[in-house]
């Protein structure tokens, strides 16, 4: 088919748009945390891809009208499923540009098809954006609704770390380009270290695109990522084929070769597991029984007993801390680092995914750089159940010595 602008202005004037979705696996709990949305044209039964709608919508003047209606199809698809719990809808981060950011159309749309902002991630390439500041007014409105932050396509060079710290992303992902053969490619692993590492200082989580094959999957695991998403796992669909047994399987074989790899690699370190076994044992045990007011008082008790624990806090079972994030008074907090509050949502991150699809309990992380104050730390995590049978997450961050 010829593609041309008559075809994509047909196209947009009979909002003749679908959605397929990719979802975003953790291969800890061998379960979907998310699924990304991409849109495509339907022209008399042929499709047109993304770049095709995007290139002619840019001749034509019309980005922010395709952008706004790709993000309403997703979502209004999205709203009629539960088998994932996020939806990352992507941003054309151009119309920032010539539009007042932080109009609060994205937050509209959410809330026409009922679907809460914590549960959306918003991706972002911001290398076209002319004006920084009209990008940080645009994250940083949207990130006080509630919505999260990917940024997109994440590589090598300068620029990379110029654009992460501009953007202070909670989520970061890592473009396919470092991803290729990345098993047997040196300065790709190195790139991808550096990546990862730039991720645990500032709190941001990881996810590997673009992956094809098992072992980018197992080398990337063991540098660190968090999360993938790939032709490995599966090619964007319909709802209905998301989650076959084909990618069942698929992730019980990674997660084998991954458990194989880490017992013959001997940089593996020879973490101290019972004495963290005790350190969370012995707080969900102090915490199973008593009443919710108390949970406070009761964590701010167990970190002044424990001078290796550098702050406590629990979550419910949707994911949402209730309780303070609770540390000394004089636990030292570096510039640009603020402890999580009541209410701050955890539903993607490891500690709490771990425990609440019971893959891993206690859940263990490696040392990573602490969102709350800026030190090396090690967040422990357990569970409990409060009088309600209502599961609560246990989660304590250990210093780094």
């Amino acid at each position: 088919m010829n593609i041309n602008a008559d075809v994509v202005r047909e196209i947009i004037a009979n909002k003749d748009i679908f959605v397929e979705f990719q979802p975003i696996y953790s291969l800890n709990t061998k379960k979907i945390i998310g699924l990304e949305a991409l849109s495509r044209g339907d022209y008399h039964g042929e499709t047109v891809s993304p770049y095709f709608l995007f290139r002619y919508a840019k001749e034509e003047g019309t980005v922010l009208q395709v952008d706004r209606l790709c993000r309403e199809k997703a979502m209004s698809a999205f709203a009629k499923e539960t088998t994932a719990p996020t939806l990352f809808v992507n941003f054309e981060t151009s119309v920032l540009n010539d539009v007042v950011p932080g109009n609060g159309e994205i937050l509209k749309t959410a809330a026409e098809n009922g679907i809460a902002p914590e549960n959306i991630v918003i991706e972002l390439n911001e290398s076209n954006v002319k004006d920084a500041y009209n990008l940080l007014m645009f994250t940083d409105f949207y990130r006080s609704k509630g919505f999260l932050i990917a940024l997109d396509n994440v590589s090598t060079g300068f620029e990379t770390q110029n654009r992460i710290m501009l953007v202070n992303p909670d989520i970061i992902k890592i473009d396919r380009a470092i991803i290729s053969n990345i098993e047997s490619n040196t300065y790709n692993q190195e790139v991808f270290k550096s990546i990862i590492n730039t991720a645990k200082q500032i709190g941001a989580m990881t996810v590997a695109e673009g992956v094809e094959t098992v072992d980018e999957v197992i080398a990337c695991m063991l540098m660190g990522v968090d999360y993938f998403q790939g032709f490995y796992f599966s090619k964007p669909e319909q709802f209905n084929y998301i989650f076959s047994n084909e990618v069942r399987l698929k992730l019980e074989d990674a997660a084998l070769r991954l458990n194989l790899s880490m017992k013959n690699n001997p940089t593996v370190a020879n973490v101290k597991i019972e004495t963290y076994k005790r350190i969370i044992y012995d707080l969900v045990n102090r915490l199973t029984g008593i009443e919710p007011e108390r949970y406070n008082s009761e964590l701010n008790k167990y970190v002044s007993e424990h001078n290796e624990i550098e702050c406590a806090f629990l979550i419910d079972s949707k994911g949402f801390q209730i309780t303070d994030t609770v540390m000394l008074p004089d636990t030292e907090i570096l510039a640009g680092y603020t402890p999580a509050i009541y209410g701050v949502n955890h539903d993607i991150k490891n500690y709490f995914y771990a425990i609440k699809e019971q893959i891993e309990d206690p859940f263990i992380s490696g040392w990573y750089i602490s969102a709350a104050t800026g030190k090396n730390c090690k967040t422990i995590s357990s569970h409990f159940y409060n009088s309600k049978n209502e599961m609560i997450v246990v989660c304590v961050d250990l210093k780094k010595r």
